[in-house]
């Protein structure tokens, strides 16, 4: 049996209620601690959608709850997740071996087409040097070879 929950609310919505929570209804106030038009904070509650930049400036500016400005699931001021860790460092909460051992499959296969193509230079150096040699075979019996006698 599943559960499905009605939303009505719209994201212009959400704005509208940020705007009253965090900046005592002014539109200024809020646009001002994000680095924006006040204007554009007017478009946004008519509805017109924020590119993704703004909306990462306001999850982090009023640190709301990411889930909810998108969805209107969940609480305005729930806490938001941890920032995804840094693939780089080793620890035990990191995916670091899938990524490393991908990493490590396809360095062996650019190793064993280099040894691939490796393997067909040496091939083709030896057939120039064959062809170099047949060449200057056949010059040395041009030269030295038939000449006609006058005489």
């Amino acid at each position: 049996m599943s559960i499905s929950v009605i939303r009505t609310e719209k994201i212009g919505e959400r704005i509208q209620q940020l705007v009253n929570a965090v900046a005592d209804g002014k539109n200024t106030i809020f646009a001002a601690k994000l680095g924006i038009n006040e204007a554009n904070v007017r478009s946004y509650i008519r509805g017109t959608l924020p590119k993704a930049d703004i909306l990462e400036k306001i999850v982090i500016t009023y640190e709301i709850n990411a889930h909810w400005l998108l969805t209107g699931y969940g609480q305005m001021l729930e806490p938001n997740e941890q920032p995804a860790p840094n693939p780089f460092v080793l620890t035990a909460e990191t995916q670091f071996v899938p990524f490393i051992t991908e990493h490590l499959r396809l360095l062996d296969k650019k190793d064993e087409k280099i040894a691939q193509q490796a393997y067909e230079i040496g091939r083709l150096e030896e057939r120039v040097k064959e062809l170099e040699r047949q060449l200057q075979k056949n010059v040395g019996d041009v030269s030295t070879g038939d000449t006609a006698n006058v005489g």
